[in-house]
């Protein structure tokens, strides 16, 4: 039971044969995936599986060597307005208040200035960041600082949303607090949501699907279904349907890990 509780579509991702090269290194085998409007799909694998690669070609950040993208049936070539891209590192401008930043993106798109702030300050509101909206960025810890990178996507109100390892320079506590404040946000607008993540407990927590990758050159090679409570707490990692997915999912890696290493040594 894990569908977003609200009943605006996000957009609904299909990549058909997308491969990636550069120059004698394939980073991505030719890979097909649909990514289902208004869903939560995780994605894990070896480093350096092209994990990364993938996401950026489906954020219009890379272009494929071979096959398609279509975002809602449309062909893409190139970044779209509507997709929103979250980074490891918090990209926020430091000479800008945390309104400033999370306005950042409306004002590009030359949301007239009353009316950009006004978003901005909502979206700081539903990340817990409304009281904070006049520091700068040196004033915040790094967890405020993500959140004010996640308004700034937030306010544009897009239907894509990619994540790349978000939260993977943070404590653990501060990454479940993110991640499961994230996904009440996304699930709340209906948005569609990929992230790539290191984490496999943090996979299972929030996703509702998990796709995991194969060792360079990457393709995938499982689908795993979440079928845990829609309310995430992270008590739910306790449970053996939870257990039993990270064990799967473990193995899968572990294997593939073990098989790269095996290669390389072949050599």
């Amino acid at each position: 039971m894990n569908a977003s509780t609200s009943t605006k579509a996000g957009a609904e991702v299909t990549v058909r044969g997308a491969g990636r090269r550069f120059g004698d290194l394939e980073a991505l085998s030719p890979t097909d995936l649909t990514v289902e409007a208004g869903s939560f799909t995780a994605l894990v694998g070896p480093s350096g599986c092209g994990k990364s690669t993938l996401l950026d070609i489906i954020g219009g950040l890379q272009t494929p060597s071979t096959g398609e993208l279509r975002i809602d049936g449309v062909p893409q070539r190139g970044p779209r307005r509507q997709s929103g891209i979250i980074f490891q590192e918090a990209a926020v401008l430091p000479w800008r208040t945390v309104l400033d930043n999370a306005a950042f993106a409306l004002e590009t798109q030359r949301v007239a200035k009353a009316e950009r702030r006004r978003i901005a300050f909502d979206t700081l509101r539903r990340v817990g960041l409304s009281n904070f909206a006049g520091h700068y960025p040196h004033q915040l810890s790094g967890g405020m600082r993500q959140r004010t990178a996640i308004a700034r996507v937030l306010s544009t109100e897009p239907d894509l949303i990619l994540a790349d390892e978000p939260f993977g320079a943070l404590d653990e506590q501060t990454r479940t607090v993110l991640g499961l404040e994230l996904l009440r946000v996304v699930r709340e607008a209906g948005t569609t949501v990929l992230f790539v993540t290191h984490s496999i407990s943090e996979a299972v927590l929030l996703a509702d699907r998990i796709l995991v990758m194969s060792a360079r050159p990457g393709t995938l090679i499982d689908d795993m279904t979440v079928d845990l409570p829609a309310e995430r707490s992270p008590d739910l990692l306790g449970a053996p349907e939870a257990a039993q997915l990270i064990e799967r999912i473990w193995h899968r890696i572990r294997g593939e890990a073990e098989r790269a290493l095996a290669e390389q040594g072949a050599r």
